[in-house]
């Protein structure tokens, strides 16, 4: 772990957030994404899955126009954000209950993204498992909370469940890819899905 942190020390988007006093270097992932497939809107309604420590909710709220974000996730966040950020402390697991606020308030999103990911345990067949129960998790959402015409963005540590997952969400959307940005750590095996165009 000592050397992992090292090494993320010299990674180049680590010490570009740094210097341009970004939460984290995943702010670049998204970043790249949305430049080449212009997920995220003038004043679109996102939400964000797994949000802490709030890297992506940073790109979206930072980006011109007047998007805002619902932020979930079952670590508190710290960082403060404007008006435009609302926070939920949910576990997924807790769907049903998520669903009932979702639904009381009348949210309905244009797109939902998904950085999320387990605490890795280096046992590499548990952590992809335990990485598609959470992508699949972010996945049951785009059933009720995404528009019609709305992208979805979520992360998954490759594995024998993801051409499954992949299929998943291909069979909601026009369009699916996989997708790996230049910010995403090329020793990883992370791997972003996006569904473009929910049917």
């Amino acid at each position: 772990m000592k050397q992992w942190y090292k090494n993320r020390k010299k990674d180049h988007f680590y010490q570009l957030a740094q210097k341009n006093d970004l939460i984290s270097r995943a702010y670049y992932k998204l970043e790249e994404i949305d430049k080449k497939h212009q997920i995220i809107k003038k004043s679109s309604k996102v939400l964000d899955i797994g949000c802490c420590p709030g890297g992506w909710t940073q790109y979206v709220l930072n980006k011109s126009g007047n998007q805002s974000v619902v932020g979930v996730d079952i670590l508190p966040i710290e960082k403060k954000f404007n008006d435009n950020f609302i926070f939920y402390n949910f576990d997924l697991n807790e769907f049903e209950k998520i669903s009932e606020v979702f639904i009381s308030k009348n949210y309905c999103f244009d797109v939902i993204i998904s950085d999320i990911a387990p605490n890795t345990s280096g046992n590499q067949f548990l952590d992809q498992a335990n990485s598609y129960n959470l992508s699949f998790l972010s996945f049951q959402f785009i059933k009720s909370f995404l528009k019609k015409g709305g992208f979805f963005l979520v992360k998954n540590f490759q594995g024998e469940d993801t051409e499954q997952l992949f299929k998943e969400i291909k069979f909601q959307f026009n369009k699916a890819m996989y997708v790996k940005p230049n910010a995403s750590d090329k020793k990883s095996k992370e791997i972003y899905i996006l569904g473009l165009e929910k049917k």
